[in-house]
């Protein structure tokens, strides 16, 4: 049994940045799907991820908790060399493909994830490393994982178990999207840029 936790951020205005990656339509339906088969057979408190915010973060570059001297915005202009990093980290890595297998539940989310392939790891690692300023570094998450629901009220959540039958086969991921998140969880961003996945596999 997980104890859930209440989301306080969710549907709030924020101010993060973040490099994330978000479906295609195909695997979109698969996902949504996949919402309404667990909104159908779970009495968990839930609050659904609107379909059009569904994404996988592959870094988070300013977090919307983060405690600076400035306010975050400012954060993000003052560090204008920085993002472009990032932008060229991304291009020099080949394509990834992704393989979401399981549904998983943690404390604060249920989850879809997929094992995490050498390219991305290498280049949340390249990101943490060169975003580093105030004390503060770049954080990748520990998985490849899409939310599919926070929780808005606490409560005993069962093991989740779900058809894996239902989650996307596979999904290539070959640009991402370097986004100014307005309201979380990404339900209103601005997107900055969408640089493409360029390197060649070795």
């Amino acid at each position: 049994m997980i104890r859930t936790k209440v989301d306080t951020l969710w549907f709030k205005q924020c101010c993060a940045f973040h490099l994330q990656f978000f479906p295609d339509g195909e695997a979109l339906s698969k996902l949504c799907n996949l919402q309404d088969r667990i909104e159908r057979d779970s009495d968990a408190p839930l609050s659904r991820v609107p379909a059009k915010s569904l994404h996988m973060t592959v870094v988070t570059l300013v977090n919307a908790a983060a405690q600076f001297s400035i306010p975050n915005d400012e954060v993000w202009k003052l560090n204008g060399e920085r993002w472009e990093i990032v932008e060229r980290l991304v291009e020099e890595t080949p394509p990834i493909e992704l393989h979401f297998h399981e549904v998983a539940a943690s404390e604060a989310a249920i989850f879809v994830k997929a094992e995490e392939p050498p390219e991305l790891r290498r280049l949340r690692s390249a990101i943490s490393h060169a975003i580093c300023f105030e004390q503060w570094r770049a954080t990748p998450p520990r998985i490849a994982h899409i939310t599919l629901f926070r929780f808005f009220a606490e409560d005993r959540l069962p093991a989740v178990n779900f058809d894996a039958g239902l989650l996307p086969t596979g999904v290539k991921v070959g640009s991402l999207k370097l986004l100014e998140e307005r309201v979380y969880p990404s339900v209103e961003i601005n997107i900055l840029s969408e640089p493409l996945l360029r390197g060649k596999s070795t």
